[in-house]
């Protein structure tokens, strides 16, 4: 058995009745265990949001402004100036 096929871990979960029944009646629609269809569901679920969370979602004027920004950044100013410097002095100590 490949490591990625291992099922060492438990899950449980409370429910009322209604949502087990209904969620047995998914599952065996599908023709798969209770379990399966849970931790697949789950499991799908978890992996939309933890890609919505990796992405960075911009209104149209946003995406605009960010572009400009992107293709004629502003000239720096006398602090931006004093801390490049900086930058630059401590990485060559």
């Amino acid at each position: 058995m490949a490591v990625h096929d291992r099922k060492d871990e438990r899950l449980e979960a409370r429910c009322a009745p209604e949502v087990k029944e209904r969620i047995e009646h998914a599952a065996a629609l599908q023709g798969r265990s209770m379990t399966d269809f849970v931790v697949s569901a789950a499991d799908e679920q978890a992996c939309k949001v933890i890609e919505q969370h990796k992405v960075i979602k911009l209104c149209a004027e946003d995406s605009i402004a960010l572009a400009e920004a992107i293709l004629n950044p502003p000239k720096p100013n006398s602090k931006a100036i004093d801390a490049a410097v900086r930058a630059i002095k401590r990485k060559n100590k």
